[in-house]
């Protein structure tokens, strides 16, 4: 599944806003129980899949998520 099938599936059948889409897909936020369950079983979207929903569809990570993975690599004295 690519992005753009998985934001329009968001918005049509959820009725999702445009905005919350935005968030889904980054990582900001997860759709509720029931939304995961019935993207699971219908569309075959795993619930792992929404701890790092960019990494399961193949997308590169955002600028937000490079900037944590430095400070981690910084924190435990790991230079990348």
């Amino acid at each position: 599944m690519d992005s753009k099938k998985l934001r329009t599936i968001l918005s049509n059948e959820f009725s999702y806003s445009d905005t919350a889409v935005k968030y889904l897909l980054t990582s900001r936020i997860k759709p509720s129980y029931e939304v995961m369950l019935k993207l699971s079983k219908e569309h075959g979207i795993p619930f792992e899949a929404w701890q790092d929903i960019r990494a399961w569809l193949g997308l590169p990570p955002t600028r937000t998520q490079l900037k944590l993975r430095e400070q981690a690599c910084e924190n435990s004295n790991i230079k990348s």
